[in-house]
């Protein structure tokens, strides 16, 4: 950013912007899990779950990667996954120090309602905008993501 350029009010306040989109699609997410009868999951498992629909077993250290979160934030997500019976550990058949994440079966049930809750809020997020508009957005989001 140059010295010579001016903030307007708008371009100052992004992370509030960007914060408050976050907390509309958590909340809209909390809601869709609740229509569909899931109350003990909560938006912040989304991306675990995301990445085992995609990959049906990851290291934590390959989960923290994908989900842009430190290793500690993923053991206690993934732990509570467990204990509701979601996911389960299993040693590598490889390598033995190597801990897999798997989904059980009541696990992979839930892929169809995560599917439609994505499809809903990306309907919902981008609603009104063009091809072009959305494509945009997202690759202005990736350089300011890409900043830090």
């Amino acid at each position: 950013m140059t010295s010579n350029h001016i903030m307007n009010m708008e371009t100052e306040h992004l992370i509030a912007l960007v914060s408050a989109i976050r907390d509309k699609a958590n909340r809209f997410i909390s809601e869709q899990l609740k229509a569909r009868g899931i109350k003990d999951i909560a938006p912040a498992h989304g991306g675990v779950f995301f990445h085992l629909f995609g990959n049906r077993e990851l290291t934590m250290g390959e989960i923290a990667r994908l989900i842009h979160r430190d290793k500690s934030t993923v053991t206690s997500l993934v732990e509570k996954l467990v204990r509701l019976g979601y996911i389960k550990r299993e040693k590598d058949s490889v390598d033995h120090r190597v801990t897999k994440i798997k989904l059980t079966e009541k696990g992979t049930f839930l892929e169809a309602d995560f599917a439609e809750i994505s499809r809903s809020l990306l309907t919902k997020s981008y609603g009104g905008l063009s091809d072009k508009e959305m494509e945009v957005i997202v690759q202005l989001l990736a350089r300011v993501n890409n900043n830090f």
